[in-house]
């Protein structure tokens, strides 16, 4: 597929590096550039609006404090270095959304640049340009495992970071644990003109998407859609196709994009699962992408439910 077409976080240019990981070489690795992320939120600067991840050059001084640190890999011949800061207290700003759904406060660090803000990377898609996706992506996904995952499953013992962030030990019973993903299926389902909708509790007011759950153990991608279809909103589907996929740092998942025909429309919500399901029309879907019905929301831009409507709605999938 066409780096064009790609949902977002999907078009991979960041050379991952793996054999620099724990490496010596790493040291004194030359054309090296530093991320800094808090609390979950990397910073960026902005330029006409679009955010852009602000990469550092030479080292502020309060780097050096720090202990925690990722080698992501190259990014535009650039080595790029993840920095945790998140125990700093010299982070300014209001802190009362982090980790919501919309959080959009700006924090800053009085010793950085004028101008660039730790931002919530999810309330920033409409906005992100695909050639920075993928490494925002990589620095949150693998940031959030490394502030999950601490203790060891098989001994309970605390585990030590190695290998450049990308890898855990316990020292007690010499468990290693590697960054994991979830990965998730999620279901353009449609029957003649119309496709099914739902929304989940506590999202934004009118906001629908896609329906979606998680891959089960000794399923297929195919089979889940199809429970999930059912468990959901009572609709068994057919003539399940994959589409694409998309990196989903929020905190660990891999979404994989199916289409799928509906074989009725009666729909039995799982209260548990849903707060609504609905079909809309495709010139309803058309109305509400670009702004001309506001009785219904659609998938915020970025997210892989957005790529599959607005490719269904061009009649492209």
């Amino acid at each position: 597929m066409d780096s064009d077409t790609l949902p977002l976080f999907s078009q991979i240019n960041l050379k991952r590096k793996a054999h620099l990981r724990g490496s010596k070489q790493l040291i004194n690795i030359k054309n090296c550039f530093h991320l800094l992320i808090w609390r979950g939120k990397l910073l960026f600067r902005f330029n006409d609006g679009k955010p852009i991840p602000y990469l550092i050059e030479k080292k502020p001084k309060f780097i050096n404090k720090l202990s925690t640190y990722i080698f992501l890999g190259e990014f535009e011949n650039k080595n790029i270095i993840l920095w945790d800061m998140s125990d700093s207290r010299e982070v300014l700003g209001n802190t009362d959304q982090i980790g919501s759904f919309s959080d959009r406060e700006k924090n800053y660090h009085p010793d950085l640049p004028e101008g660039t803000y730790f931002c919530d990377l999810r309330n920033l898609l409409p906005l992100l340009k695909g050639k920075y996706a993928n490494l925002c992506a990589t620095a949150k996904g693998i940031f959030e495992w490394n502030r999950r995952i601490n203790f060891c499953q098989s001994c309970g013992g605390k585990l030590s970071s190695e290998k450049s962030g990308w890898e855990k030990a316990c020292k007690k019973c010499n468990f290693k644990v590697f960054p994991r993903i979830d990965p998730v299926v999620i279901m353009l389902i449609t029957k003649g003109n119309d496709i099914l909708l739902g929304r989940s509790h506590g999202w934004p007011e009118k906001m629908y998407s896609c329906l979606a759950g998680f891959i089960e153990p000794g399923e297929t991608i195919e089979a889940a859609a199809q429970r999930e279809a059912m468990e959901e909103s009572g609709i068994k589907i057919k003539n399940v196709k994959y589409i694409t996929s998309q990196p989903w740092p929020f905190p660990a998942s891999l979404m994989m994009g199916c289409t799928g025909e509906a074989q009725s429309r009666t729909i039995k919500i799982d209260r548990d699962e849903l707060e609504d399901a609905i079909w809309v029309s495709k010139e309803n879907v058309f109305q509400a992408l670009n702004g001309l019905d506001n009785s219904i929301f659609m998938a915020r831009r970025g997210a892989i439910a957005r790529h599959l409507i607005e490719k269904w709605v061009a009649g492209l999938i």
